[in-house]
């Protein structure tokens, strides 16, 4: 009697189970269909059709518990991220944010980091500091190993800017986009970023550029626990302390930086 009521409880339990999955997979499919249907209305012309479209694509994405309805969220923001109105696309990229972090899929957070590219090389400064504020939302809310070489790469652009209110959050976002990641390949990525901040010859905020790129020369140097990384930060560092054209407060905050790489490894 006992192993047979067991295994009806077991039978219910299948059942149970089944019919729950059932229900979430016809919720996922009538979300995916509603998103479907918003894809002219989240690029029309008309302000109010748009906003209205784009916070109810927002109001999927972050309430779904589905990955695919994340992303297909997340690929119909890209209209209005793309948008030249910073009224429509700046909201738009805090949608995205909110649904990357929404969910612990890297598929969905890495989505979202690809698509900020086209912000990040935008022609308004607001806008591109605005897309390297949601990159650093992303990697806050994401385990940063899985996710930093999507975030140097999308960092790429803003790092060589020639503008220094773009490239100075810039690096910053860098520096914490590797931060704690442990990935060797993403640290060397970053360093190879940060050769033309430190080539930064601008009459205005050069030296301040510059010495922001040593600071972050250091410390991914620091961190890096590979010999090649560490080895490449020196490398990096050693050849700036030893550049004629750099100023001598520079230059010696670059050999601090050997230094500090140097102590790192006993």
């Amino acid at each position: 009697m006992k192993k047979l009521l067991s295994i009806l409880g077991l039978l219910t339990m299948l059942t149970m189970t089944a019919a729950g999955q059932g229900t979430a997979n016809a919720r996922s499919a009538n979300q995916l269909a509603e998103l479907i249907s918003l894809r002219e209305k989240i690029a029309d012309p008309d302000t109010r059709t748009r906003v209205d479209a784009t916070h109810r694509v927002w109001s999927i994405g972050l309430t779904s518990t589905d990955s695919e309805v994340k992303l297909q969220a997340l690929q119909l923001l890209a209209e209005p991220v793309g948008s030249s109105s910073d009224h429509i696309r700046m909201p738009a990229m805090y949608a995205m944010a909110e649904i990357a972090n929404s969910t612990s899929d890297t598929k969905v957070k890495t989505k979202a980091l690809e698509l900020l590219g086209e912000p990040l090389k935008a022609g308004q400064v607001p806008v591109r500091d605005v897309a390297i504020d949601i990159v650093n939302e992303i990697v806050n809310g994401a385990d940063r190993g899985s996710v930093a070489m999507a975030a140097v790469s999308v960092l790429g652009e803003p790092v060589r800017s020639g503008n220094n209110g773009v490239r100075i959050p810039a690096i910053n976002a860098l520096v914490n986009a590797v931060r704690g990641s442990h990935n060797d390949g993403a640290y060397q990525a970053a360093l190879d970023l940060l050769g033309a901040p430190l080539d930064s010859s601008a009459m205005i905020g050069g030296l301040e550029v510059r010495m922001m790129a040593v600071v972050a020369v250091e410390r991914i140097g620091v961190e890096a626990s590979s010999t090649t990384a560490k080895a490449k930060a020196m490398g990096l560092l050693q050849s700036y302390a030893n550049k004629a054209s750099w100023e001598p407060e520079a230059k010696r905050r670059a050999q601090e930086g050997v230094t500090a790489i140097q102590n790192s490894m006993k």
